[in-house]
């Protein structure tokens, strides 16, 4: 009976849910506020149907132990769960949507168009280089050209024009290379005369008003002052050591975006199925897993120096995207007790006496891992394969992406150092059925995440969410 009267509470509270995804895109068509959303509504949301799920998940059981209602209970708990993760990864990651959907913007997408369109009106060009895995570029849009102020301006003063990268690597990175572009965002002025205007021309994000600023500085026809991207100044300037403690930053800071999460727990669970005796052993497990990663980007520094030309968007082909997907989906389901997942006793026995305690597993996830983690870096390496693209050399470009992976790795060289505590945790106990149903959650919530690069219509469903959520909470 209690089982029952959850699910139906459960049901109605999915039903209300639904009603409300449904209603409040709908409702806030209407509303005239302007700006972007802020992130805390679907923060608050995300967290809130996180917590509900919680009670219908059913962690101390594994899921052969679980009866009739019980296992609708865990279903309906994943589902919810994983549509918190999802959410919550959005909240922090995607650009905030505009309040008001109409955009007063007219893009044009074909150059040659563009470019006679210049010509006719006797306006400058404003190219916008963007992608759907950049972030920074769909802030950019959101936080400033979309402003009305700065909309006003750039639809009157100049012929606007968008470069997708995604829509055809080669001939895009051809482009981006003509107008001086390292990486993403990059937004280029360009002369009817069809001569860039280096000085306003600029990569990364600015506040409205410095690009307002820049804005000026195009129209006033002075090009001069020209700017290259962060890394190119802090090569320039510095010298290479330097850029590569840019680098390695840079790199650190992409092991906190949501793409790397799932790979913690499966790092935990190589580390600690290897039986590392020390702290010792442990490290040496996880600089093996490290170099693993490191070695995939290295590859790509390599390639980008020997053929000049950017690999970084075939990270984010929707075959790569689908692949991730399935890899999680089927995690998901091992870890909410469905089946287990684990290699053919012969070949795990083989993997495990290679190099005493399983360093060449170890190193075989590391490549593993550096594609998992791919579709969150990739506007960083795609930045440095394009001034590695430019410049040609092959020992700049793998180091480069080695010093990249390192940073990326530090997180699991400190995992896999301390992954021997895990020895000391019990044994048994319903504690872990309840972690690994969690982790299955999460594994579904980010294979969401990763299918809205492939499927559009997700991000337009929270962005439609979001917008409402804010209207009525704000």
């Amino acid at each position: 009976m209690k089982n029952t009267r959850q699910v139906r509470l459960m049901g109605g509270f999915m039903l209300l849910m639904s009603a409300m995804c449904l209603s409040v895109p709908v409702w806030a068509m209407g509303q005239g506020v302007a700006g972007p959303v802020p992130r805390w509504p679907l923060v608050v949301v995300s967290v809130v149907i996180m917590g509900l799920s919680v009670f219908l998940l059913k962690l101390k059981q594994g899921w052969h132990e679980l009866v009739g209602g019980q296992k609708l209970s865990r279903v309906v708990g994943l589902t919810l769960g994983s549509a918190g993760v999802f959410l919550l990864a959005m909240s922090l990651t995607h650009a905030p949507p505009l309040y008001s959907t109409a955009s007063g913007l007219k893009w044009f997408e074909d150059f040659t168009e563009a470019s006679a369109a210049s010509r006719d009106r006797d306006q400058m060009m404003m190219v916008d280089f963007t992608a759907e895995w950049c972030n920074a570029c769909h802030e950019l849009d959101a936080e400033v050209f979309e402003q009305p102020e700065v909309r006003e301006r750039l639809q009157r003063e100049v012929v606007l024009v968008k470069v997708d990268f995604d829509r055809a690597v080669e001939g895009e990175a051809e482009l981006l290379s003509k107008y001086e572009g390292a990486g993403l965002p990059r937004v280029a002025f360009v002369g009817v005369d069809g001569r860039l205007l280096p000085g306003p021309s600029f990569e990364g994000k600015l506040s409205k008003e410095a690009f307002l600023s820049k804005l000026d500085q195009a129209l006033s026809g002075d090009g001069g002052g020209g700017q290259g991207s962060e890394f190119e100044k802090t090569l320039g300037e510095k010298g290479l050591l330097s850029a590569l403690l840019l680098v390695f930053v840079a790199g650190f800071l992409s092991s906190l975006t949501p793409c790397v999460y799932p790979l913690i727990p499966i790092t935990i669970g190589i580390f600690g199925a290897r039986g590392a005796s020390s702290r010792l052993q442990g490290l040496s497990l996880s600089l093996v897993y490290v170099l693993g990663i490191a070695l995939t980007y290295s590859v790509l520094g390599v390639f980008a120096a020997l053929f000049g030309t950017v690999f970084g968007g075939a990270m984010q082909h929707p075959v790569v995207i689908i692949g991730l997907v399935v890899l999680f989906v089927v995690l998901g389901l091992s870890s909410a007790g469905l089946f287990d997942l684990r290699l053919p006793g012969g070949l795990q026995t083989k993997l495990n006496s290679v190099g005493g305690a399983g360093y060449l597993g170890a190193f075989l996830m590391g490549l593993v891992a550096g594609i998992i983690a791919a579709p969150c870096v990739g506007p960083i390496v795609a930045g440095i394969l394009l001034y590695v693209a430019k410049q040609q050399d092959v020992l700049l470009g793998g180091g480069m992406l080695f010093v990249f992976a390192w940073g990326l790795g530090m997180i699991f060289l400190f995992l896999g150092t301390f992954s021997s505590l895990i020895n000391r945790l019990p044994r048994a106990g319903g504690w872990m059925e309840g972690v690994k149903v969690v982790f299955g959650a999460v594994f579904f919530g980010m294979a969401l995440y990763y299918l809205r690069y492939v499927f559009g219509g997700l991000t337009h469903v929270v962005e439609g969410l979001w917008r409402g959520l804010g209207n009525l909470l704000v």
